[in-house]
């Protein structure tokens, strides 16, 4: 199973919000501290407490930085670069920093109108900046989560952002332009403040794959595990301002099932008895029939008739052996059947569209299979190799799911 994610941004989302959520959701604070501690960072202090927001119990993660500790304040994007690039944390949570980080550093570029090298992070240049972003990514390690989802996002109404450039309208700039074309869908509500920060939008922007967003109730199936809410700095009359997260696990999408098989050997019955035999046994209802050539008594060459069918119509296939086939007698037992569950979906190649069967089971798909008559008529029409048209169908696939 997968560990699955959701972020509920009701109420906006950001990095100190990001860090409370995790923790209330079962990361231990001491934790959280002691792996901060291989940043090497200096002169800053993390805290953890519970408060209320409009009746919901949140944990609240601030960062407390010394005046004289804002060494990484209109620090270059190269600088913080090549600092996460060096920290003693894991490669994983390294490379995925990095990333984000790029990922602002990009906004500043298109905004400003400077080169990345250049470009100064300004407020998100402090310490408390690189806490929430390295922090969130190892409070979901911790967690275990490898798959994440998000509603659609809060950013909040008109409002004026003091910044160091002057004033700004909400949303900022930076935030607004690290979700243009991110996984991220946003709507503008009647709290008459700022409810996404740069950095909440560069982390949930950072983790969230393609498509992971909950467009509708039924978007997500998962059987929930844990529920943490993390609280902003502003109290809202009548809302709750936290970031509420999910925590859960996809679970085993396939199909277990309790059938049987039913044998046979024969030794007397014409060889050319088995073409309608089969015919008339998937008929029946069969799921399955094989015939396996083998070797009786007296040396008689045989064969052995195996057919697997629901309970529910032993009889009418045993009835339909016995009266097709000279067999005296059967042999029946049940089995478990683990089969993934199955989706049809269609892609569009060079020759048209092609329908592909896809099996998905522990939260994976497992298997992909493009729909073989879709193929061979493709491959007949246009004279092309079937198994060219085949892995043009899997390409097309994959290319539509990134």
């Amino acid at each position: 199973m997968e560990n699955t994610l959701y972020f509920d941004c009701a109420s906006g989302i950001s990095g100190d919000m990001v860090l409370g959520a995790c923790v209330d959701a079962g990361v231990p604070f001491k934790y959280l501290v002691s792996e901060l501690k291989n940043l090497k960072l200096h002169n800053y202090k993390i805290t953890c407490s519970k408060v209320v927001k409009a009746g919901i119990s949140a944990s609240k993660v601030s960062v407390h930085t010394h005046s004289h500790s804002h060494h990484h304040e209109h620090s270059k994007y190269t600088e913080i670069d090549r600092f996460v690039k060096n920290a003693g944390i894991d490669n994983k949570i390294k490379e995925k920093a990095r990333e984000i980080f790029l990922t602002i550093a990009k906004a500043e570029s298109k905004i400003h109108g400077e080169p990345i090298k250049d470009i100064h992070f300004h407020e998100l240049g402090n310490v408390d900046t690189i806490i929430d972003v390295i922090g969130a990514l190892l409070c979901f390690k911790e967690l275990g989560v490898n798959k994440y989802f998000s509603s659609p996002v809060n950013l909040g109404g008109n409002a004026v952002i003091k910044s160091s450039h002057g004033e700004l309208s909400n949303p900022a700039p930076a935030t607004i332009e690290i979700i243009k074309n991110s996984p991220v869908t946003v709507y503008i509500s009647e709290i008459s403040c700022e409810l996404v920060t740069p950095t909440g939008a560069a982390i949930l922007s950072g983790v969230l794959e393609k498509n992971n967003i909950n467009h509708g109730q039924n978007a997500i199936n998962m059987k929930i595990n844990s529920i943490g809410y993390g609280a902003g700095d502003r109290n809202f009359p009548g809302k709750a301002n936290v970031l509420r997260i999910i925590l859960g696990e996809e679970p085993d999408t396939s199909v277990r099932e309790n059938i049987i098989v039913i044998e046979t050997n024969i030794d007397d019955t014409l060889p050319l008895v088995y073409d309608t035999l089969l015919e008339k046994l998937f008929n029946a209802g069969a799921l399955d029939a094989s015939l396996t050539q083998m070797q009786m008594k007296k040396n008689r060459p045989a064969v052995k008739l195996e057919v697997i069918c629901e309970k529910s119509i032993v009889e009418k296939i045993a009835a339909l052996i016995f009266s097709e086939t000279a067999t005296f007698g059967l042999r029946m037992y049940p089995v478990d059947r683990l089969k993934l569950e199955k989706e049809i979906s269609v892609v569009l190649t060079l020759w048209g569209k092609v329908r592909v069967k896809t099996g998905r089971a522990f939260g994976k798909i497992m298997s992909v299979s493009p729909e073989y008559e879709d193929c061979k008529s493709i491959s007949i029409k246009k004279n092309i190799p079937l198994k060219t048209v085949i892995d043009a169908v899997k390409t097309a696939y994959n290319r539509k799911k990134l």
